[in-house]
């Protein structure tokens, strides 16, 4: 992943964005898997990716009640 731009035009926008970094971390540990023959190459940006997740649950949740 290159940038996160949480510039947006509405906080709706900002869930959206915050998976679409998490899937990219996710492709990333693939690779790795991949590349390394490895389950365990590159798990930390799974974990990331799962934290990342929480947070766009819980914009969710925020921007529900708006």
């Amino acid at each position: 992943m290159t940038d996160l731009d949480l510039n947006v035009d509405t906080p709706e926008k900002v869930a959206t964005i915050l998976r679409a970094a998490a899937d990219q971390y996710r492709e990333s540990t693939i690779e790795l898997q991949s590349a390394w023959q490895d389950k365990n190459a590159g798990r930390v940006w799974s974990r990331i990716a799962t934290r990342i997740e929480r947070c766009a649950a819980a914009v969710d949740e925020i921007t529900a009640d708006y």
